[in-house]
């Protein structure tokens, strides 16, 4: 998910972009199959809920939730949720009074494709969520970028 195809960057979802506005705290959505290949290719080290990036200035600590991006919904349904391109965590789907197996969401009488993954958070070594201006945000998306899908 992270728009690591090569070519233009792409839009996640309506109303998102990579042109970050900063200062704030990025909310990053990393799919299962994209962590199990970083991980598995030793790009990448997981360490309980911290998914550690390495890079040219040290390593970036990624707090991990489980997640998931809806992609469509089945059938020739309306989303009346309104959840497609959109990341919701495990907790959120719960709340929502939703099933969740594999890559399938089930909310009441509609079903809907997704993409498991982890909502991922930038925090600092205290485990503290930090906030990134354009510029630290440039920096994170170029580090992701390098690790390949």
């Amino acid at each position: 998910m992270m728009g690591l195809e090569s070519g233009p960057r792409k839009v996640l979802s309506p109303g998102a972009s990579w042109d970050y506005p900063g200062p704030a705290m990025p909310r990053i959505f990393v799919a299962q199959t994209l962590a199990d290949s970083w991980l598995n290719a030793g790009r990448v080290q997981l360490e309980r809920d911290l998914l550690r990036l390495p890079g040219p200035d040290g390593i970036i600590d990624l707090f991990i939730n489980p997640a998931v991006f809806f992609e469509r919904i089945d059938g020739s349904e309306t989303d009346v949720h309104e959840v497609v391109g959109r990341v919701k965590t495990a907790q959120e789907l719960a709340q929502m009074g939703a099933d969740h197996y594999e890559s399938s969401v089930v909310m009441g009488d509609y079903a809907y494709t997704v993409v498991p993954g982890y909502l991922a958070i930038v925090v600092d070594p205290r485990g503290t969520e930090l906030t990134m201006d354009g510029v630290a945000w440039g920096r994170l998306v170029s580090q992701i970028e390098a690790l390949g899908a």
